[in-house]
């Protein structure tokens, strides 16, 4: 595709309100409504470390690896030899690190830490609040969200954040429209969904973009004022402007640095962050280091209490968990990411099992702090694809076994989701009976969990095989393919693998490990038979778990595995809609019904979480609703 030049985005500044620069530009005065400065939902926030991992979409993806500040006994505090410096010690590394395009937790946490939105969260809690913004209204019907701008703040490159800034970054991510990222949350702006269904189709032009921007998706009404105008009354948007997908940039660092493409990335942008206005700036990303260093001029959060103490922050892929554990005892590392494999090292499992409380053991309590349980948010889950690609040619394989319900009914009969909580997980985590996690509002306790039957699914699987020509003497092989350095995963690949082959019905599962890149490169690519994930909120709202799993057009996984239901679709945007709580709730449970009876995932797990940390860390807390740790509020000492 052409790029969009300065040139052009200046002509688009006059004609259709695109403005780059500092020009003020008067538009109607905003309808009258009342002042919005916070909003609450039903849903407060606990704390920590989940079990497994996640990723999106997206995913979305890793347990965290941080913890709080309330020691589990008291003991004396060794002080660290680098107060100046924080050492994290997790699995994988970013997949981009451009808000527009990443959708996956390890990049997120660093774009958390590098831009900003105009809402964010407070604190620990779910509670929207103005952050950039300094207070919001909506219009009597519910299309129209107008900001009033906090004045004063600059980007790192020293550009002047204003509206012509968050015009720019929202229309930015739009005209990238990654089908594989995080652009479909902003599909309620006007017009917006009809032109990124043409960036999916591979055939947007300039002329599209101008003809959508002409519909005046966001205006500016003056320098510290902007309009956004939705095609429908969609409740969650605040919710959507905190995550990192509405991330504001400095126009200016991006034009200087490839400026924007559409339907392609800037690739400048996918490896560095130095274009926002949050606490700290990316200084380098080597393979499986990646170094932060803080925003001196940090202008102080919303309250101005935010005041970076820690100068580096080093966050290091180290896949093996025995050393990630050694560097946490040596001091090494302040954080690690200690997998539920590893834990019983830390922590007095006996005490856990049989109270739930987590007692650290005295032999290393002067060193690491455990807390937990939290409940999370996340959803683990196994899908299957319909339709397996190879990687190469992008062609369909001849051998589809998920195409078969029976198959897809077998392979759910065959995991024991209840040995998978007790003995992997070691009881960090409760067994979800759909993609609504417990907690959220859309979940239903009444809808059945899934069971564990290996008569029904031999016979299922034998019944399949005549069909699709697997027999034991006659069998066929199939992939379970798990990212490296994720135990659990691996267990839980092991654990359904081998309860397939124990069926001896001639369909013979292998397990195999990839590392991260390889393996959602592959996920996205749709030549992964069955594959793993974790899903954390992206905000809170089960339309963020609805829209991802079950709609065929828009949803992140589906997609990727080839289901696509027109009822249920309809029904998805039906709920999207629905501001009556109690119709609202009947549509979620009809969706979820019939996407159990289409047996498109198993649903493994929503995992309880604990923090793990040196006791010399300060400061820290757990918010479900972003992923990994806001370094800004830390300090070591």
């Amino acid at each position: 595709m052409k790029a969009i030049s300065k040139q052009l985005i200046a002509i688009l500044v006059v004609v259709l309100v695109i403005i780059v620069g500092a020009i003020a530009i008067f538009m109607q005065q905003p309808p009258i409504t009342t002042t919005t400065t916070a909003v609450t939902t039903t849903t407060t926030a606990v704390t920590t470390t989940t079990a497994v991992t996640t990723t999106t979409t997206t995913a979305v993806t890793t347990t965290t690896i941080i913890t709080t500040s309330t020691p589990t006994t008291t003991t004396t505090i060794i002080k660290p030899s680098n107060p100046d410096t924080i050492v994290v010690e997790t699995i994988g590394e970013p997949d981009y690190v451009d808000p527009a395009v990443d959708y996956e937790t390890a990049g997120g946490e660093v774009i958390t830490n590098v831009y900003e939105t105009l809402t964010w969260y407070d604190g620990s809690t779910t509670n929207i609040i103005p952050w950039l913004a300094e207070s919001y209204t909506i219009s009597p019907d519910g299309l129209s969200y107008t900001f009033k701008l906090r004045q004063g703040i600059k980007f790192h490159d020293g550009t002047p954040f204003n509206a012509a800034a968050v015009n720019y970054s929202i229309v930015r991510a739009i005209l990238i429209a990654d089908p594989d990222g995080p652009a479909w949350m902003l599909a309620p702006l006007r017009g917006a969904e009809e032109f990124m269904n043409k960036v999916w189709a591979g055939n947007a032009t300039i002329q599209d973009a101008k003809e959508w921007l002409a519909k005046k998706p966001i205006e500016i009404i003056d320098d510290y004022t902007v309009k956004f105008n939705l095609d429908y009354p969609y409740a969650p948007w605040p919710a959507v402007l905190a995550y990192p997908v509405a991330a504001i940039v400095s126009p200016t660092y991006v034009e200087a640095h490839g400026g924007v493409k559409i339907g392609e990335h800037n690739e400048w942008m996918d490896r560095h962050a130095e274009a926002g206005t949050g606490p700290y700036i990316l200084k380098s990303w080597e393979p499986n280091v990646i170094t932060l260093t803080r925003n001196d001029n940090y202008w102080g959060g919303p309250k101005g209490n935010i005041k970076p103490s820690v100068k580096t922050v080093i966050i290091k892929g180290v896949n093996d968990a025995n050393t990630r554990l050694l560097d946490l005892l040596k001091g090494d590392a302040d954080f690690a990411y200690v997998p539920v494999t590893h834990i019983d090292q830390l922590i007095d499992m006996s005490i856990w099992l049989n109270q739930r409380k987590i007692v650290v053991k005295p032999d290393v309590a002067d060193k690491v702090r455990v807390t937990g349980p939290y409940e999370t948010l996340d959803i683990d889950f196994i899908a299957f694809n319909l339709n397996i690609k190879d990687e190469s040619t992008k062609k369909p394989l001849d051998f589809q076994p998920f195409r078969d319900i029976r198959v897809r009914q077998a392979f759910i009969y065959a995991f024991d989701g209840d040995t998978y909580i007790k003995d992997v997980l070691k009881g960090f985590g409760i067994r979800p009976n759909g993609p609504v996690p417990k907690g959220m509002f859309g979940y239903n306790p009444n809808i059945p969990t899934q069971t564990y039957n290996l008569t029904k699914a031999k016979q299922l699987l034998e019944e399949a095989g005549k069909d699709l020509g697997f027999s034991p003497s006659n069998p066929k092989t199939l992939t379970i393919y798990y990212n490296s350095g994720n135990l659990a995963r691996e267990k839980a690949s092991l654990l359904l693998a081998s309860a397939i082959n124990s069926l001896n019905v001639g369909l013979i599962v292998t397990v195999v490990p990839l590392d991260w890149p390889s393996f959602l490169a592959k996920v996205r690519a749709g030549a992964l038979p069955i594959f793993m994930l974790g899903w954390a909120p992206d905000y809170i709202d089960p339309d963020d778990y609805l829209v991802p799993f079950a709609h065929g057009e828009k949803g992140t996984f589906p997609i990727r595995i080839g289901f696509n239901d027109p009822e249920i679709n309809k029904l998805v945007e039906q709920q999207s809609k629905e501001i009556d709580p109690a119709k609202r709730q009947q549509i979620i449970d009809q969706i979820i019904t019939k996407l159990n009876e289409q047996a498109i995932y198993i649903w493994e797990a929503q995992p309880s979480g604990y923090h793990v940390e040196r006791t010399w860390i300060k400061g820290w807390y757990y918010n479900p609703a972003y992923p990994g740790n806001y370094y800004a509020v830390l300090s070591k000492g």
